[in-house]
């Protein structure tokens, strides 16, 4: 029997870590022929070189494309997505999968669903309908990718509420919760101790911390330097040493980035800084720290299963489903200490967060989706589309 191709498309390090247990299921089935496209910042050594995550796996590589303008202005996003599409389309032609997988709202959405949709191969698209009120791009990304993308698999049963209002068929959206959340259950318990080893920093010396991931919002470029010094300077007010990951590649990040060194190099004894940590040692960390802050996604749909509080500060995520985990805060020192002091003090709070409860789905995501990559009919009702009203 002819097995069936499947690429992934990974531009980063966020949709790598969603997707992994997908991914991992799809390669070990012995039905399937899977394959990875790596691209954007992954392929970045500001960022941390994370498709360096991606080989050391063990997946096979279909591809490479270098098309990043690392760039704090607007226009280096829309030029980097220019210089992808003639590359990533030339790989796909070249490859012919029948079925090609993307995740979220990042520049390959929108790279990978309009160059399949052009040239007739199905594409799957993770985490569509979705809905975030913070005036980002992303979102017309995430739902112009849903337009042209052949299969849908949304987070939740209201976001395929969304998807059918943007005309979509029924039968092809399959709700199957966060696949992030299967990552978690198998990723393996490991000491404080060994985490901290893992990380080369020294246990000592840092007794309680934290982790601070705050991305750039692209719509407030001119201010992201005021607004992570903002969140910078409350840290500093507050007990407890801070490990920072860096942000991602959008304009605005090299202020972003420019700030963490230089907090993290006048003050070592608060903020330890990191291009990137691996899956493995980000999860563990979290499971011994004192709580997330920042705007990273993470907050909002992983680490409720953890039971670990997260203080989203800024625009970016409001509006978008959470757990009784997340407290939003504006760019504000004093909003920001004073949820530190609810997430440490408000016994209330604690107990909530404790209960792990987490909308966003189980742990059983991937299964799901497989089942679906593996039996959904190639034909011609798939390739052409019609709006439903």
């Amino acid at each position: 029997m002819k097995k069936r191709k499947i690429i992934a498309v990974s531009g980063a390090r966020s949709d790598y870590d969603l997707l992994f247990s997908v991914y991992n299921k799809l390669d070990k089935d012995p039905e399937i022929e899977f394959k990875i496209v790596i691209t954007g910042p992954n392929l970045s050594d500001n960022y941390g070189y994370t498709g360096g995550n991606i080989e050391e796996d063990g997946f096979q590589i279909a591809g490479k494309i270098f098309n990043l303008v690392d760039s704090s202005q607007k226009i280096g996003r829309i030029i980097s997505i220019g210089l992808q599409i003639p590359s990533l389309a030339n790989l796909l032609n070249q490859e012919k999968p029948d079925i090609v997988i993307v995740a979220g709202d990042r520049e390959e959405s929108i790279t990978v669903t309009m160059s399949c949709a052009y040239l007739d191969i199905p594409v799957a698209h993770f985490f569509g309908g979705d809905i975030a009120k913070d005036g980002n791009i992303d979102n017309s990304v995430r739902y112009a990718a849903s337009k042209f993308a052949h299969i849908h698999f949304p987070t939740l049963e209201e976001h395929k509420k969304t998807l059918l209002k943007l005309g979509e068929d029924d039968w092809r959206i399959h709700v199957i919760g966060n696949p992030a959340l299967d990552r978690i259950k198998e990723i393996p318990l490991l000491s404080k101790d060994k985490i901290f080893s893992n990380l080369n920093v020294e246990a000592k010396q840092i007794s309680n911390y934290s982790v601070l991931i705050q991305h750039p919002i692209i719509t407030q470029v001119e201010q992201q330097s005021n607004h992570i010094k903002i969140t910078l300077e409350a840290l500093l007010n507050a007990d407890g040493h801070y490990f920072i990951n860096f942000p991602n590649s959008d304009a605005g990040s090299h202020e972003i980035i420019k700030a963490y060194r230089s907090y993290a190099e006048n003050h070592p004894e608060k903020f330890t800084l990191f291009q990137n940590i691996n899956r493995v040692d980000y999860i563990n960390l979290l499971r011994s720290a004192d709580f997330l802050i920042g705007n990273s996604s993470s907050g909002i749909v992983e680490v409720a299963s953890l039971g670990l509080a997260a203080i989203n500060v800024g625009e970016r995520q409001k509006g978008r489903l959470h757990g009784d985990n997340v407290i939003f805060v504006d760019n504000n020192i004093e909003e920001i200490l004073n949820a530190i002091d609810r997430v440490r003090n408000d016994h209330d709070f604690r107990s909530k967060v404790k209960l792990k409860i987490n909308p966003y789905g189980d742990g059983s995501s991937a299964d799901k989706a497989v089942a679906v990559l593996k039996k959904i009919d190639l034909n011609s009702d798939l390739i052409y589309k019609n709006i439903t009203y």
